[in-house]
């Protein structure tokens, strides 16, 4: 009876070995295809501002350092400058709004006043200020660029996006 007990004690710590074993294996696979193609394993960002929703396409990433277990992978940061923006129309002071797909640990939002040239919008010489206490949009009429870097737990993310905060409506 006792030999029995044994045999079959044996064979159940074999068979969790092999299932923490092949745990560890799915998660290396994962993470090694996950890094091949990083843009599309990354958080996806929801930003919207009163009622105006910006399309995911239009807030581009700007940069990133992600891990993906024990490797990570970095973009190289861009300016504002070097990223193209399309202006979406806010009211003044309406609330800006960001989400993830994932959970983030920290979230900073930068506002600078921008300009048209050439067809785009861009940032006046890259001249960010932090969005301390407020997250809503400026009272006065101007083209606003907003820089959001996004910290979670595997890594940093840089985004842009731009407002075109025009007069508020009024129903007559």
């Amino acid at each position: 009876m006792n030999r029995i007990y044994r045999t079959k004690l044996r064979r159940y710590i074999i068979a969790a070995v092999m299932l923490v074993v092949s745990g560890f294996i799915t998660v290396a696979i994962k993470d090694n295809i996950d890094a091949k193609n990083p843009e599309v394993s990354l958080p996806m960002i929801n930003v919207t501002t009163g009622y105006t929703y910006i399309p995911t396409v239009n807030v581009p990433r700007a940069g990133y350092e992600w891990s993906f277990g024990s490797k990570t992978v970095r973009a190289p940061y861009v300016s504002s400058i070097d990223v193209p923006l399309i202006a979406y129309e806010a009211q003044p002071d309406a609330p800006i709004r960001i989400g993830f797909t994932t959970p983030h640990t920290q979230l900073t939002l930068y506002e600078s006043p921008g300009v048209m040239y050439d067809g785009k919008v861009m940032a006046v010489d890259d001249a960010f200020v932090e969005c301390r206490y407020n997250m809503d949009t400026p009272s006065e009429e101007g083209i606003y660029v907003y820089k959001v870097v996004a910290q979670f737990e595997r890594g940093t993310i840089v985004h842009y996006f731009a407002l075109d905060i025009g007069e508020a409506y009024t129903i007559h």
